[in-house]
C-alpha cells in the first residue's frame, strides 16, 4: 500500500500543478509586455524546473516499482500516463518552450490542454490504486 499512496501523492501533486499552471499561469503570459517577455519566461523556467520535475521522475519511478510489485492492467496504465507525461514534457513542452514567443501563448494553451487531461486521468487511476 506504501507505494500506492506515494503514487497517489505525487500524481495528485502533479495534477494540481498542471490546473494551476493552465488556469493562471500560462494565460498570465500573454499579459507580459513584449519588452520583458523574454526575461520573464526565463525566469519562469528557471522557477518552474524544480517544482515540476523532481515530483515528475518520483512519480515515474514510483510507478515502475509499483508495476513490479503489484503487475496488471492498471499500473500498467498507470506507468503509461507517468512516463508519457514525463516523455511529453521532457521533449515536446521543453523544445516549445525553448522558441516560445508571447504570439504563440494561444498555441502553448491549447497543447497544454493534454497534459491537463492526462494528468488528470493519472490521479483518477492513482485513487483507484491506493483503494
Amino acid at each position: 500500500m506504501g507505494l500506492a499512496v506515494a503514487n497517489l501523492a505525487l500524481a495528485a501533486y502533479m495534477t494540481g500543478v498542471i490546473w494551476v499552471v493552465q488556469v493562471v499561469l500560462y494565460p498570465l503570459f500573454a499579459r507580459v509586455g513584449a519588452a520583458e517577455w523574454r526575461g520573464f519566461h526565463a525566469a519562469h523556467s528557471r522557477r518552474i524546473a524544480p517544482v515540476v520535475a523532481p515530483p515528475m521522475l518520483a512519480h515515474a519511478a514510483v510507478a515502475v516499482a509499483l508495476l513490479v510489485e503489484r503487475p496488471g492492467v492498471l499500473t500498467g496504465a498507470n506507468l503509461a500516463l507517468a512516463g508519457g507525461l514525463l516523455g511529453m514534457t521532457a521533449t515536446v513542452f521543453a523544445r516549445t518552450h525553448s522558441c516560445l514567443r508571447q504570439a504563440r501563448v494561444a498555441r502553448l494553451l491549447r497543447l497544454n490542454a493534454m497534459r491537463v487531461a492526462a494528468w488528470t486521468a493519472s490521479l483518477g487511476v492513482a485513487v483507484a490504486l491506493a483503494l
